[in-house]
């Protein structure tokens, strides 16, 4: 087992407290871009190729990537939508 010297991990330890104080404040600011974990149906056509009128009949017919409704919008898990492209585009 290696040991690391006592300095770096005071230093790897300093570094990592700045990163994450740094990053906390650019969150707050709204200044980093965060992944969103649900997609709009323009999103997925974007990302699939299908039109938005073609995802809409995908769901009609109980196809397509999984979906959520949330009230009246209709959104997609990226995981989702990943996994059902990763299958080639076809439902189980």
């Amino acid at each position: 087992m290696s040991t690391i010297d006592p300095t770096l991990r005071a230093l790897a330890h300093e570094i990592g407290t700045d990163i994450a104080r740094y990053l906390s404040v650019q969150l707050q600011r709204g200044s980093v871009p965060v992944a969103p974990e649900y997609l709009t149906t323009f999103q997925v056509a974007q990302l699939t190729g299908f039109s938005p009128k073609g995802l809409e009949n995908m769901r009609a017919r109980g196809e397509g990537p999984p979906f959520l409704k949330v009230g009246n919008s209709v959104r997609y898990r990226v995981a989702d939508v990943r996994a059902w492209i990763e299958n080639g585009g076809v439902d189980d």
